[in-house]
């Protein structure tokens, strides 16, 4: 049985779900006069907890088969300068699914500017929580994340997906004592 909040996969939109609409708030700017990084983690955060109810993974999922979600790998990049009360609004997708790893993207668009502000990948694993162990999906709920991920990735895929840090080669040196 499917979760209640799960959106019906006759209304899964060929593309992102938009799943979060915020303005930026005095507290959550830094001494540079632009959104601290930390809130880029929490508003996506918490949007990932949000979409997974809307993919049929929430609280009534846990509580129905024992099973959780656990975050294995996470990346956030920034991509523009996010200001005081600007208005974001967060585009989730659900990249892939296989027995029992879920992959997700949740884009960060400025509404004012029409462009993507950042971007948060995510990668979570399906687990017991009375063994404390990975476990497979049950068969319904992947059969309902792989027709979902079908149908929104059909229009194609977003940008940015799999990144990783490149930064100067590490510095090889004396010893840190």
């Amino acid at each position: 049985m499917l979760s209640a909040h799960a959106i019906p996969l006759d209304k899964v939109p060929q593309g992102p779900v938009t799943s979060f609409r915020c303005r930026v708030e005095e507290s959550w700017i830094d001494f540079n006069d632009h959104m601290n990084a930390m809130y880029y983690g929490i508003i996506v955060y918490r949007r990932q907890a949000a979409f997974s109810a809307l993919i049929g993974m929430g609280e009534d999922y846990v509580e129905r088969t024992g099973l959780g979600k656990v975050v294995v790998q996470s990346s956030l990049g920034y991509e523009h300068e996010v200001r005081r009360g600007d208005e974001l609004e967060i585009r989730s997708w659900l990249l892939g699914v296989d027995a029992k790893r879920i992959h997700v993207l949740h884009e960060v668009f400025s509404l004012g500017t029409r462009r993507r502000v950042a971007v948060g990948e995510q990668l979570d694993l399906n687990f017991d929580l009375t063994s404390r162990r990975s476990s497979p999906i049950p068969a319904e709920q992947r059969q309902y994340l792989t027709e979902f991920t079908r149908i929104q990735t059909t229009a194609g895929l977003p940008g940015g997906i799999g990144r990783t840090v490149r930064g100067p080669a590490p510095q090889l040196g004396a010893p840190i004592r």
